[in-house]
Parts: C-alpha cells; structure tokens; sequence
C-alpha cells in the first residue's frame, strides 16, 4: 500500500514538474490557461441554466464609445458624436442595414449629396446628418429590434434600409437544419450544454500547473471553438454555403420592413427601401442572385402597399452595376465608387421626396 502511494505521488509529482517545465520552456504564465478554463467553466454554468448573459438590456452590437474604426458614439450609432436631438436644420437620415452599411462608404456619399442639395434652405432645411444604425450580418430582423426601441429616439425625419443578402443567408440552411420563422436557426446562441465532469474539480486546483493545463487540453479537446477572450457561445451559427437549400419563404423578411414601415408612418419618418446589390459574376451562385433579386422585388411590393402615405418609396439601384465590377468589390460590397454612385443614387431620390411634399403641402418629413 505504501508502495502504491509512493507511486501515485511520483506520478503526481513528475507531472507538475512536467507541468511546469513546459510553461517555463514556452515562456507562458500560468494564468492565462487558469483565467481561459474558468471563463469556460462560467459559460457552460450559465448555458446550462438557460441564462444569455453576454446580451445587455438594450441591443448594441457596435459597442458605444469604442475608438477603432469605425467608431462609435456613446448611443451606439457608428460615425462622430451625436445626441438625440437633430441639429438645427439638419435632415437626419437613419442608414440601416448590414456590413454594406456599417462600412460607411454609401451612407457617407448619401450625406455628403444631400447636404449639398439641401443647402441654401431647400425644402426647409439646410444641412444633413447621416446616422449608421447597422452592423455585419444584421438582417431585418436585428435592424427593425434597433430602429423600434434605439433608433426613433434619434428622431430621425428618415430611415434609409439596404438589407437582403443577410436574410438570404439565414433563410438558406443545410437539410439538417430545422429553420425557425424568427432565423434564430442561424444565429450564435446558447445551447443546452451539460456541465463537464471536469468541472467538478473546484477552481482552487487549479493553482497545481498539471491540473490547469489538463483542464484547458479537455477543454479545447470537447469544447472545440468555445475558447477564447472572451469565450465564444456555446452554439455557433453554421457557415453558409452555397449548396445549401435557399428559403423561399420570405415571411420574416416581409415582416421585418412592414413593421419598420409601419413604426415611421406612425411617426411621420419617411422610409426608403433600396434594392441590394449583387454582383452576378462574383456572386455565391445562381441561387443567390435570384434569392436577392426576389427580396428585392418583395421590398418593392411593401413600399408599394403603403404608397398612399406617400412615406415608404423603393429606390431601384440595379443600374449600377457593371460588368466591369466598377461598383462591387465583392459580391454585395461596395467599392468606393459603388458607394458613391449608389450614395448619389440615394440622395437624389430623398431630395425628390422632399420636393414633391414641399409642392404638394405635404410634410417633408418630422422628427417627433
């Protein structure tokens, strides 16, 4: 018996030694497969509990006040400090959308457009001021949560949208996958996860080096992509490829804008719904090209359905593509030049509306 106590305490000895040997040759403190273990142990602690806890109250995915480009506001919109309150004869215009938007290159040309055609007090005002409510792979269903409890306290007198390839990708999913009407089939969320045994051994353990590396090994060795800083979700959105069947429901889509609609109408905000663009030849495929052609055509219909407001237009940019790829820089990002054109495109169309409703008596647009 002593025999075998001795040699469970070799063994226990000769694998801390060993333990802390490699961190020493690696040159790596301990602390960082300490602090990387029990950030995994919380997330499966709180997955198996049913609790999200990396979404606040409110929803930010540009963190407010962050510095690196592009950077944010202390309200969460992307682009210079703001405030709630339009400036003084500015024409607030919301741009909304996904990474085609939060890149700034088309929302930026729209504002630098129309401030030049509204200067000089046409239609009542004299400047404007672009706001980028968007972030990558938002779709409808993120930028309508945003508009309805963040974006109209902006007081916006416009939102502009330009969103379909992100609800093409979440309506698109691999035949194992069973969609859900609200696309949370394919966003990042917390899983039923079942505590590791693992974690059984309390934190304190892992002051012994054996125990800390061995607890990261079975950590990355089942846990795969859930490491990190600070870790990934338990349940990550699968990759989207361009042999998996696309949806051809487009009721969340549909939803999406005509609650958007709906919510500006109410509040006098004038809605303009522009086509995205796609660039055949660097598209994913055929699929997609018709998938983002027929959210298109369903974006015209909403803007026609609430045409008697005269406050929802559809403004189609599908002149601006070529075949040179002069405006795409992929397939549905913009160059520099695409961003201008389709700014210029933009603008024009706003400042149509606002010279119709100055012409008519009607209003060019409130900020309640």
């Amino acid at each position: 018996m002593a025999g075998l106590l001795a040699a469970v305490l070799g063994l226990i000895a000769v694998a801390e030694l060993s333990a802390r040997g490699y961190l020493l040759v690696r040159g790596i403190p301990a602390g960082r497969y300490i602090s990387a273990t029990a950030a995994v142990r919380e997330a499966r602690a709180a997955a198996s509990a049913g609790f999200d806890t990396e979404y606040p109250y409110l929803p930010f995915r540009p963190a407010p006040g962050r510095t690196a480009a592009p950077s944010v506001d202390s309200l969460g919109f992307v682009g210079p400090e703001t405030g709630w309150e339009p400036p003084p004869g500015a024409f607030r215009v919301i741009f909304a959308g996904g990474s085609m938007v939060y890149d700034g290159l088309f929302p930026s040309a729209a504002d630098s457009c129309l401030d030049a055609l509204l200067s000089g007090g046409a239609c009542g005002f004299d400047s404007c001021q672009a706001l980028i409510s968007s972030a990558p792979t938002w779709t409808t269903a993120e930028n309508l949560v945003y508009y309805a409890i963040r974006g109209v306290y902006a007081r916006p007198h416009a939102i502009v949208l330009y969103v379909a390839v992100n609800d093409v990708y979440a309506m698109s999913h691999p035949d194992s996958v069973t969609t859900e009407p609200d696309y949370s089939h394919y966003r990042s969320r917390w899983m039923p996860v079942a505590p590791a045994p693992w974690d059984r051994i309390p934190g304190w353990a892992d002051s012994s080096r054996a125990v800390a590396l061995a607890r990261y090994a079975l950590d990355r060795l089942f846990y795969p992509g859930v490491l990190g800083s600070p870790p990934r979700r338990l349940g990550l959105r699968y990759e989207y490829d361009p042999g998996q069947v696309v949806g051809t429901g487009f009721g969340s889509y549909v939803a999406g804008l005509e609650a958007i609609a709906a919510i500006a109408e109410s509040r006098g905000t004038r809605v303009f719904l522009v086509s995205e663009l796609q660039e055949p030849s660097l598209s994913s495929g055929p699929a997609m090209v018709a998938a983002v052609d027929d959210l298109n055509a369903a974006a015209a219909e909403v803007a026609a359905r609430h045409s008697a407001k005269g406050l929802v237009s559809f403004v189609d940019a599908a002149s601006l593509i070529t075949a040179d790829s002069t405006t795409m820089a992929d397939k549905s990002h913009l160059t520099p030049e695409g961003g201008r054109r389709l700014g210029a495109l933009v603008a024009g169309e706003i400042f149509r509306s606002l010279q119709t409703a100055a012409s008519t008596g009607g209003s060019a647009g409130t900020a309640p």
